[in-house]
């Protein structure tokens, strides 16, 4: 390693713990939303420091960009309310005890903990090559070239399921707060953003493409492609503020669980008749995976960009 990285390495890791630190001690929740934001960025640049350019892609657009962006529209929700009952918020403030106070420095210790226990349990570590040598090994069953890949959505496949069902479950908890009506209108932008929206939506779905394609043989996928297009839906979103596009009620439900829905269908078939629960059979292997990414893709940008909407569309009372 040379000096040069070295001391951007040293810049790195004290730029994360100073970011993180602020973010979890500021009293203001925009600072510590747009803090947030930083450290999910500068975590996309440690993670390509370290030879992960699959976790760095997914960290830049789903940790920094489309959380960062749920988190703003509730802080935003959040003024709103406040402006709108503000005796609740002074009854609040009158009955909070010393002990709220203390919570933080509760859970700060407790976190400083719970990261020993892990930097003594990495430490602790046999010196052996890890799971790679059995990957490779295996690379050539698994229908795709990147180990990533192959290790997601065939060799711990139901791992990736069971991150979609996590998804779908959010979404649910989300509508059940109520519908997109009553949450308070967002002000109709300025002209910019319509005509910038003309410009990024058709680069963003040429993007989005391009890593579901590539997603096989080097970095990208499903989830990477799906929060670019998610993020395209959040600003289209921002962009009609008052005239939402809202999809007929079955075609967003089956968009929405497309690729759980089919991702259990594939892996039945393999328990039924194949080699094992999320099992492929080798020679189909690839469109396999191929056609689950797709369906992933779709419900994972649209789950994402139901999310930031943040409440039930119409015909979706049942």
């Amino acid at each position: 390693m040379s000096a040069v990285l070295f001391v951007f390495d040293l810049m790195l890791l004290v730029g994360l713990g100073a970011v993180a630190w602020h973010c979890l001690t500021s009293t203001d929740l925009f600072r510590a939303v747009v803090l947030f934001i930083a450290l999910g960025l500068l975590l996309a640049m440690a993670w390509v420091r370290l030879e992960a350019p699959d976790i760095a892609l997914a960290e830049a657009a789903i940790g920094a960009g489309v959380t960062g962006a749920l988190l703003l529209i509730t802080l935003e929700r959040l003024k709103r309310l406040e402006a709108a009952h503000p005796a609740g918020r002074d009854e609040e403030r009158a009955t909070a005890t010393p002990a709220r106070s203390v919570l933080p420095v509760i859970v700060m210790a407790l976190a400083a903990a719970l990261g020993l226990l892990l930097a003594w349990a990495l430490l602790a570590q046999p010196e052996t090559a890890g799971l790679q040598p059995l990957v490779d090994a295996q690379m050539h069953r698994s229908g795709v070239d990147n180990p990533v890949t192959g290790v997601l959505l065939n060799f711990r496949a139901y791992d990736t399921f069971l991150e979609l069902a996590v998804i779908v479950l959010a979404l649910l908890g989300a509508w059940s707060l109520g519908r997109y009506e009553s949450v308070p209108a967002r002000p109709v932008p300025g002209p910019m953003l319509p005509g910038i929206l003309r410009f990024l939506t058709p680069v963003a779905i040429v993007t989005a493409v391009y890593l579901l394609w590539a997603g096989g043989h080097e970095p990208g996928g499903a989830f990477q492609a799906g929060a670019v297009l998610a993020a395209a839906g959040i600003l289209i979103v921002l962009g009609r503020p008052r005239h939402l596009p809202v999809a007929p009620g079955q075609l967003l439900r089956l968009g929405l669980v497309a690729g759980l829905a089919l991702f259990l269908a594939i892996g039945l078939y393999g328990l039924l008749f194949g080699p094992g629960f999320m099992g492929y059979v080798e020679a189909w292997a690839y469109p396999l995976i191929l056609a689950i990414e797709v369906a992933a893709t779709l419900s994972i940008a649209l789950t994402l960009v139901a999310l930031f909407i943040g409440g039930r569309p119409p015909g979706e009372d049942r």
